[in-house]
């Protein structure tokens, strides 16, 4: 690994401590115009079939101008040629217009980056679904500095998995895919300050909408639904009685009734059964997509 490149990092990451709250909040919001333009520039290029970044139909292939577009897998892309694309494009870059293409089909459910849900022992992991198609990005601290006993993998990588119609196309351990000096540099700089946090605008996943600050939002704004199989959420609500008092059954019916007349869920009205704490615990529901950790060293090491 360039010792250089990770300097570069660290190097960003004083930088940025040394801003001002007015400061930072100024360069946050230039960051979010641009990702608006560009996602736009995305959506119209998106709703035309065509890439917003080589400006060809996503149905193209073309060995002379690899793009993300063709893990999209046009005709003639064939897993070899996922190095020429990475060689141009980053792991952010790529993981980015992987994120905006699967939110197409869902908001967030198809992105699955809860690290609750993955190992619990790599420093990345994510599983992406648009249609017929998985990708999986996987990164051990291992993988970060580099394998110093495998000529081919001493350089800084991530494995990638790439699955259609859940068959196996790209296997985890058929790359150790380099990270672009770009991706060390942000990388050094979380890793230097905590606060600096690499977020996907309009390519959130379920770890983005599941935190504390948007849970009473979910509780309250979630409509329930016939088709419970494709749910990106599970309300599981608890009501305990109060101490020396009893929930009636009466009551219990009555706030099913009014779930059920007004059209919102039981957990955003749990609150209001008399004689009762109540609780309410949001998890990822059963249509959101399963991540696909890549666990112990075997081949994918």
């Amino acid at each position: 690994m360039s010792e250089a490149v990770r300097a570069k990092g660290q190097d960003f990451a004083r930088f940025l401590a040394t801003l001002s709250v007015e400061e930072i909040a100024h360069g946050n919001s230039v960051n979010q115009k641009a990702a608006e333009a560009e996602y736009q520039s995305f959506l119209e290029h998106f709703g035309r079939e065509s890439c917003y970044l080589c400006e060809r139909p996503l149905a193209s292939f073309s060995k002379k101008s690899p793009c993300p577009h063709w893990l999209l897998k046009p005709k003639g892309f064939k897993k070899k040629d996922l190095s020429a694309v990475a060689e141009q494009y980053g792991f952010y870059q790529i993981q980015s217009f992987l994120r905006w293409v699967a939110n197409q089909d869902g908001f967030a459910k198809n992105i699955n980056d809860l690290p609750e849900e993955g190992t619990g022992s790599k420093l990345f992991e994510v599983t992406i679904k648009y249609k017929n198609l998985e990708w999986a990005f996987s990164c051990a601290e291992s993988d970060y500095h580099g394998h110093a006993t495998s000529q081919h993998a001493k350089h800084q990588h991530y494995h990638l998995q790439m699955r259609i119609d859940r068959r196996a196309f790209i296997n985890y351990s058929d790359f150790h895919v380099p990270f672009s000096d770009m991706d060390v540099i942000n990388i050094e700089a979380m890793r230097a300050n905590p606060k600096i946090k690499q977020r996907f605008s309009f390519g959130e996943g379920m770890n983005a909408v599941l935190s504390d600050e948007t849970v009473e939002h979910i509780v309250n704004a979630t409509v329930p639904g016939d088709d419970e199989d494709s749910a990106p959420f599970k309300l599981n609500s608890i009501a305990m009685a109060e101490e020396g008092k009893t929930i009636r059954g009466e009551d219990i019916y009555q706030l099913f009734q009014e779930a059920k007349a007004k059209g919102v869920t039981v957990a955003s009205l749990i609150h209001k059964l008399p004689n009762a704490r109540a609780e309410v615990i949001v998890t990822p529901g059963p249509g959101v997509v399963e991540q696909a950790p890549r666990s112990g060293r075997k081949k994918d090491a």
